[in-house]
């Protein structure tokens, strides 16, 4: 599989002047987002803990790649705001669970409503052609994201490895 370091110098070129282009599409939704008063991270906290029934601190603060004090704070504004609610595990009640609250469920279903609103109507104006070329690129990415993650290095760096299997 070709690297970033082995694609060619112009193919490098184009690939990033489209991530430039796709940036700015995706900004375009950034009024829905920015409306609601929450910084990216906490926006991208709601999403991490609305994927999954229950979530520690400690694994918020891994999937966002930030200190457990900076997740706890971050938390704690949240708790504040009625976004999130904490509660201990029935199994073990030294662990602090993390939820949704209605208040945050609700915000994640406009968010999305309001996403797939305006990426439909983007692909509706897609050729055939243009759309099944758009499907085909998407499972890739899929395909490729269950294969290979995101690990952020003591150093601050992230790389991209093989995920294990087991």
């Amino acid at each position: 599989m070709g690297t970033a370091s082995t694609t060619r110098p112009e193919a490098q070129a184009e690939i990033a002047e489209l991530l430039r282009q796709w940036r700015e599409v995706m900004a375009a939704a950034r009024p829905r987002w920015s409306a609601t008063d929450l910084t990216f991270t906490q926006l991208r906290a709601l999403s991490v803990i609305g994927r999954r029934k229950a979530v520690r601190v400690s694994d918020l603060a891994e999937e966002l790649a930030v200190g457990l004090a900076a997740a706890s704070s971050l938390v704690d504004r949240m708790v504040q705001r009625q976004f999130i609610t904490r509660h201990s595990d029935p199994d073990d009640r030294r662990i602090v669970l993390l939820e949704l609250s209605s208040r945050g469920r609700g915000l994640l279903e406009r968010l999305e409503r309001g996403r797939m609103e305006q990426f439909g109507k983007l692909i509706e104006r897609m050729t055939p052609a243009e759309r099944e070329a758009l499907a085909t690129t998407l499972r890739a990415f899929v395909r490729l994201g269950a294969e290979y993650g995101a690990h952020k290095e003591p150093s601050g760096l992230v790389t991209i490895r093989r995920r294990e299997r087991c």
